[in-house]
């Protein structure tokens, strides 16, 4: 029973460095989304101020040809923009919303880091990992974490949802024999 709890120990003490660990990720993408979606807003607001320095910048020749090209990459029409047709405020909007992109996804992995704290607080807290607390929230993060995977590749997100479900039918199992272990004592 020693060796038992010895393992259960461990996983208690693993789990309390990775709950630390995700605490201070989670920290430091909520930082980063609040300081995106300001900056974004702030983008889009002086989208006519930077729409008329881009223009400048191109005509004193501070922006070269390269770094129109890698800007177009985001959303921003090559030609129009060499052209002098790009509408002033669309690159202030195309930027700003790249940016609130990045401020959202933030959020995004911030909330899939909640979830993943709440099982290791779980594993902290309990006398065996498996138990339905736990399974609820590993089934909650591993939907959001496949949702999160599947919008960036179609291929990987599959397997992670697939892994995840095995992952998950494996916890199943063991609450249910950690159900009869219990009832048998």
């Amino acid at each position: 029973m020693s060796e038992s709890n010895s393992k259960i120990e461990k996983i208690q003490k693993s789990s309390k460095t990775a709950l630390l660990v995700i605490n201070i990720a989670k920290i430091f993408c909520i930082a980063c989304a609040v300081i995106a979606i300001v900056v974004g807003c702030i983008v889009i607001g002086m989208r006519t101020q930077m729409g008329r320095e881009f223009q400048t910048a191109i005509d004193e020749g501070t922006i070269i040809r390269e770094d129109i090209i890698n800007f177009a990459k985001i959303g921003v029409d090559y030609e129009k923009f060499m052209e002098g047709k790009l509408a002033d405020s669309e690159i202030g909007i195309v930027l700003g919303t790249y940016i609130l992109t990045i401020g959202i996804v933030s959020i995004c992995m911030a909330v899939v880091l909640h979830f993943v704290g709440k099982v290791f607080k779980d594993f902290c807290e309990s006398y065996s990992p498996f138990q339905p607390g736990i399974i609820k929230n590993l089934k909650i993060t591993f939907v959001l974490l496949t949702v999160f995977v599947l919008k960036s590749s179609l291929l990987i997100g599959a397997i992670v949802g697939l892994a995840a479900w095995c992952v998950i039918n494996i916890f199943e199992y063991g609450c249910e024999l950690q159900k009869q272990s219990d009832e048998t004592l």
